[in-house]
């Protein structure tokens, strides 16, 4: 409302119908944490205003406040980790210098963003494919091509909840 917009005009721009942000004002459904940002966005939050809102809803204080309770954001991930990208490979999804937030506890769905942890300690951003016969298959946006992983190199696959600066 303070927007100015309707559910109709930003739904475009979140990514899902009017019917389904609805369902989230009225909590009959959940708040997806990786819609929050395009939310924002398409509501006219500043960068600042989004990086204040990550923070808070980060903390895990903030996350439990009595005032908040059975609001969508009270299941906003308390975990996230902060990750800078290092490589173009993933360009235009996330540029070098960008930030990535990780929830470490959820493995990413179908052509979901994620950071592969390798036992050798280093780490990549890719979109996740699927794990079939002993490896996982990633997608880089530089190429057509899917990039092959041994499950044994793995650490852990992590679920991006946002990008962006």
């Amino acid at each position: 409302m303070r927007s100015g917009k309707t559910l109709s005009e930003i739904a475009p721009d979140v990514g899902v119908s009017a019917q389904a942000m609805s369902r989230w004002e009225n909590a009959t459904a959940s708040f997806p944490s990786e819609r929050v940002i395009p939310f924002l966005k398409a509501i006219g939050a500043t960068e600042a205003d989004v990086e204040k809102e990550i923070a808070h809803l980060t903390d895990p204080s903030s996350i439990l406040a009595p005032a908040r309770e059975g609001k969508w954001w009270h299941e906003f991930p308390d975990d996230l980790e902060k990750h800078v990208v290092g490589d173009e490979v993933m360009s235009p999804w996330v540029e070098p210098g960008e930030s990535v937030w990780v929830h470490r506890d959820r493995h990413p769905r179908r052509m979901e963003g994620c950071l592969i942890e390798f036992k050798d300690g280093t780490t990549k951003i890719r979109l996740y494919e699927r794990g079939k016969d002993g490896f996982y298959f990633f997608k880089r946006l530089d190429t057509d091509m899917s990039e092959q992983v041994l499950h044994s190199d793995v650490a852990g696959i992590h679920r991006i909840a946002f990008r962006g600066h």
